[in-house]
């Protein structure tokens, strides 16, 4: 699996401005909206898409070891619409979807890639968002890689998928979703991530810094992300996805997990699966360096 190196165009610039919520970030104006960014480097664009119940701030350990280890990488994380610290509750925005992040993904990817095709980085949530725009603009991306894609309308036809779903809902959503419903959000948010990263409940609390507050911060996304509309998504359709793209998956994740992560790299057109020794869902925030030495690899890999 190659590709061609390509020349980066440059950034266009105009509306930086630093903001509080990180200390990397800056804001990015695209149509007349602002989008929270950090801009590492000056190179071949690299866009790091974030998952579920957080934010930019959760790809910092990885584009911090990445930045010195490829100094020629235009390294890129946003966050995704409504995601973040907020003041107020968020309810339910009608511009919270999937079809929303998707779209806002793909002007991200029109603007820092400026003619370049980009290289996608996702994780989990991000990795559908991440997909599902490769498959609407295709020339947009010329290499992805997806840590643990999360794609539950794979799961439908594969035998086993519906009870690997079943036993998720009981041990992970049921939980957080009976502290949802008694309006703690933020115990909500802690014992979701304590069922998807398999950490002993309540030991959310204790997790590095900044982890907790990442998911505290986020907690007021969860009625919002839990009523968005799917977007459905069968084998056929991520087979028109030629890039060549890398499956990142835990050998120690749930199955269901796993189980998504196969498929959907059966259905890729041109993909590769890497099994992570040891590993859960959570190796991007448990080991940092560990993802970006991979995903330095990876890209070396796909030139």
């Amino acid at each position: 699996m190659t590709m061609k190196s390509r020349t980066a165009c440059s950034l266009v610039a105009a509306g930086l401005t630093l903001i509080t919520t990180n200390v990397h970030a800056e804001t990015l104006e695209i149509d007349g909206r602002t989008m929270e960014v950090r801009i590492e480097g000056d190179g071949a664009p690299v866009i790091f898409v974030h998952g579920a119940l957080s934010d930019l701030r959760v790809w910092d350990g990885v584009i911090d070891a990445l930045a010195e280890e490829m100094p020629d990488r235009r390294l890129v994380s946003y966050t995704q619409r409504h995601f973040g610290p907020g003041d107020t509750p968020l309810g339910l925005p009608d511009d919270f979807s999937r079809d929303t992040h998707v779209s806002d993904l793909i002007r991200l990817t029109e603007t820092v890639g400026n003619g370049t095709p980009v290289t996608l980085v996702t994780w989990s949530y991000g990795g559908e968002i991440g997909l599902h725009a490769a498959m609407r603009r295709p020339e947009l991306y010329g290499t992805a890689i997806h840590y643990e894609p999360i794609l539950f309308s794979l799961l439908s036809d594969l035998p086993g998928g519906k009870r690997a779903m079943q036993e998720k809902v009981r041990k992970v959503f049921a939980p957080a979703v009976g502290l949802a419903k008694q309006g703690d959000l933020n115990g909500a948010a802690m014992r979701f991530m304590e069922g998807v990263f398999l950490m002993p409940e309540g030991s959310a609390a204790d997790a590095p810094v900044p982890w907790p507050t990442i998911w505290q911060d986020n907690s007021r996304t969860i009625p919002a992300y839990g009523a968005m509309a799917p977007l459905l998504v069968g084998c056929e359709d991520l087979g028109a996805i030629s890039a060549p793209t890398v499956i990142l998956q835990g050998s120690e994740s749930h199955i269901d997990t796993v189980m998504m992560a196969d498929r959907a790299s059966e259905c890729l057109g041109n993909a590769l699966t890497i099994n992570v020794p040891g590993a859960n869902h959570g190796i991007p925030m448990r080991a940092p360096e560990q993802f970006a030495d991979m995903t330095s690899y990876v890209l070396k890999l796909l030139r």
